[in-house]
């Protein structure tokens, strides 16, 4: 008996680190599983050990289990094999239980090894990166790249992108669902200036993408890990999953996790790039340099310069990610810095004189749809004034600005005009 034992468990164990069994040997450890209820939970039990071995802050997930059992159900490319009926929580809850022993089953079954190797197979991102077409964002519609032959042209100034198990939905309410099985491995979704965009992943991870920005990521995660790529500025709340963590690459940094939310600021032509925690915990490393990783804890912020060294600070979290809700606060911020989100923003230019980019601001600064407005009521809290400029605006100092209204005193301030 002890012999059948250790044969089992060496069954098990070449199965848990992906080696491939022979048609006998899947049939005698399928036939072990059903032969009694005691079998199964050794199984889970080795599993667990299994993961606790092999894997770092992270455990079975019973849930994130079932999840990819009915995912697996449903078939090729999403499409399901019967209806699909949601469920309470409550009632999802009660089927953990028979899912956890169905899974042992179904994973011998039809070959699908949770810590296998996976059967989905996404290719590298980052070398998808490389080849693709570097982004303009000076166009007037976000654009949705589907494949080579097929890219969705997205009007709205504010807009949302779904993705579930079958198809892809663009303002719900406005257009016809996109069959996921006409799209390449990657999707690219390029966010011009001016525009902003939601998008909900497969896996139910929530992206706001600001204006100027670019995500590539697939249309459907792989098995054993989650990774999108980000150029711009992003806010995203992680779905968790502790069997796939999920990783942020930029150009020059990697941001792993498995389950948070954090803000993410990478536009190309920054000196710096950062990542603003608000809950959870998330790794930050230099491209390619996970041992030169640090961890940061929520309402810290992690700056990468150009040296490659990180430099974290107290942050309020909330600060960072307020243009979701329409609005920025800033805190002592550079006038400078400020101007420069605005043009993102709007999708104008935002020239300054030197005085007036070194002085500091902070409070809350309402995004409406005039940036005119937007500009009168920062002159309220700072000595500063305007005028409209061939593609935008340029403020001045007061007193530069009054010493050129004193050499021409026709000329009508440009700040009490609709610069639209």
């Amino acid at each position: 008996m002890d012999a059948q034992n250790r044969h089992i468990d060496r069954l098990i164990a070449r199965h848990l680190d992906g080696e491939s069994l022979s048609d006998a040997e899947q049939a005698e450890l399928l036939d072990w599983l059903r032969s009694s209820e005691e079998h199964r939970h050794s199984y889970l039990e080795a599993y667990d050990a299994w993961g606790g071995r092999h894997l770092s802050d992270t455990r079975f997930d019973a849930e994130a289990a079932y999840r990819r059992l009915t995912e697996r159900i449903a078939g090729p490319e999403g499409h399901p094999a019967a209806p699909v009926v949601r469920r309470s929580r409550a009632v999802r809850r009660r089927l953990v239980g028979t899912a956890c022993a169905a899974v042992c089953t179904a994973l011998l079954v039809t070959g699908f090894f949770l810590r296998g190797k996976a059967e989905r197979q996404i290719p590298d991102i980052r070398e998808f990166v490389q080849t693709a077409e570097a982004p303009v964002y000076t166009g007037k519609e976000a654009r949705l790249v589907l494949s080579e032959r097929r890219t969705v042209r997205i009007e709205e100034k504010r807009s949302s992108i779904r993705y579930d198990a079958a198809e892809i939905h663009i303002n719900e309410d406005a257009r016809e669902p996109i069959e996921k099985k006409e799209v390449a491995a990657f999707n690219q979704l390029l966010v011009p200036y001016g525009k902003q965009t939601t998008l909900t992943l497969a896996d139910g991870t929530r992206v706001w993408v600001n204006a100027g920005s670019w995500l590539i990521y697939p249309s459907a995660f792989g098995d054993d890990s989650r990774e999108i790529y980000a150029e711009g500025e992003i806010y995203i709340e992680v779905a968790h999953d502790a069997a796939r963590p999920f990783t942020v690459h930029t150009g020059k940094m990697d941001v792993r996790v498995l389950g948070t939310r954090f803000y993410l600021s990478s536009y190309g032509r920054d000196r710096t790039q950062e990542v603003v925690l608000r809950s959870g915990s998330v790794s930050v490393a230099p491209a390619g340099a996970p041992e030169r990783g640090i961890r940061i804890v929520p309402d810290q912020r992690a700056s990468l310069d150009t040296a490659g060294t990180f430099r974290i600070r107290e942050v309020r979290a909330e600060d960072y990610i307020s243009w979701i809700h329409g609005y920025y606060r800033f805190d002592n911020t550079p006038l400078s810095d400020v101007l420069a989100r605005l043009a993102r923003y709007y999708n104008r230019t935002f020239d300054c004189s030197p005085e007036v980019g070194v002085m500091t601001i902070s409070g809350k600064l309402e995004l409406n749809d005039d940036p005119g407005e937007v500009l009168r009521i920062l002159s309220l809290t700072a000595p500063i004034r305007f005028r409209v400029s061939e593609n935008g605006f340029r403020l001045y100092s007061v007193q530069t600005f009054r010493k050129e209204h004193d050499d021409n005193p026709n000329r009508m301030p440009m700040e009490n005009r609709n610069p639209n």
